[in-house]
C-alpha cells in the first residue's frame, strides 16, 4: 500500500476545525488511497467530544484539502516502514 504524507497548512492552523484535534503536525499514513489516509488521520487525532459553537457537526481538518496537503511518498520519515492502516506522527 502507498504511504501518504499529510501536512497541515501552517497558514490555516488557526481555523476553527483544528479546535477539535489533539495533534496539528505532519504525519504519514499507510493506506489504500488518499481519502482513506485522511480518514485514518482524522480518526486518530480528532477529539470526538469536541464541538465548535454554532456548528452541528464539527468538521475534521484532516479531511479538508485546504487545511491539509497530502502527497504520496515511497516511505515514512527517514525511510521508516509503516504498517498498513497505521499513522506515524512527527512530534
Amino acid at each position: 500500500m502507498p504511504i501518504f504524507h499529510l501536512r497541515p497548512a501552517a497558514a490555516h492552523l488557526d481555523h476553527a476545525a483544528w479546535s477539535s484535534c489533539t495533534f496539528r503536525g505532519e504525519c504519514w499514513v499507510n493506506a489504500k488511497d488518499e481519502g482513506t489516509a485522511r480518514g485514518i488521520a482524522s480518526g486518530k487525532f480528532q477529539n470526538g467530544g469536541a464541538t465548535i459553537p454554532g456548528v452541528s457537526e464539527t468538521p475534521s481538518p484532516w479531511r479538508d484539502i485546504d487545511l491539509v496537503a497530502v502527497l504520496e511518498v515511497p516511505a515514512g520519515p527517514s525511510g521508516m516502514r509503516i504498517p498498513e492502516n497505521t499513522v506515524v506522527a512527527d512530534h
